[in-house]
């Protein structure tokens, strides 16, 4: 369904566009089309493709395809940091942020994988034997492509630093395991 670009409502605290690729996927939209419609939720906000939505108002256009889903708040903002998290180049700084906030998000929608519930499995009794829900860590690595480490060591390093820290780490440009280890360290 096409949905008026001025009814499209983006959620503050998002991540800006990035002009460079806005540019280029409008070139790409110009040739070939809209491949993919942007996807809302039942209020017409946002949740997946600003960046096409970006290009399509700098092609002009008033009215954009759109998918419109029926997540609740939490999952659309879930779906929304997958996106990110899958389709664009995040610093190590951004990547950690958005891993946190995914967590938070996921055990709001699964509670049972919190730690300390019983790593993540479900109760079982003798007659039936409830799917085991995945833990945070195996569903983003599944879904980012990242391995189970890399997913825990980019937590731990954005949960323990403090945003100095964290702003010195990005500007030094330090490696994964530095920025590990300078997570690990006490502060006052």
């Amino acid at each position: 369904m096409k949905i008026k670009i001025s009814s499209i409502k983006i959620n503050p605290g998002r991540r800006e566009a990035a002009p460079q690729s806005v540019e280029e996927l409008a070139r790409s939209i110009a040739a070939v089309g809209l491949m993919n419609p942007v996807t809302l939720d039942q209020n017409n906000t946002l949740i997946a493709g600003l960046h096409r939505l970006e290009a399509a108002r700098l092609l002009g256009w008033t009215e954009i395809e759109c998918n419109i889903t029926g997540m609740n708040s939490v999952q659309a903002e879930l779906a929304e940091i997958d996106e990110n998290i899958v389709r664009t180049k995040l610093t190590k700084q951004e990547l950690g942020d958005q891993l946190l906030r995914r967590k938070e998000l996921y055990e709001m929608l699964h509670p049972e994988t919190r730690q300390g519930m019983r790593n993540g499995q479900t109760s079982k009794n003798a007659n039936l034997a409830s799917l085991e829900t995945k833990s945070f860590t195996q569903d983003t690595s599944e879904k980012t492509g990242m391995s189970k480490r890399t997913v825990s060591r980019l937590l731990q390093i954005a949960n323990n630093m403090t945003q100095d820290a964290k702003r010195i780490v990005q500007a030094s440009d330090l490696t994964q395991d530095t920025a590990l280890k300078i997570s690990r360290l006490p502060y006052d």
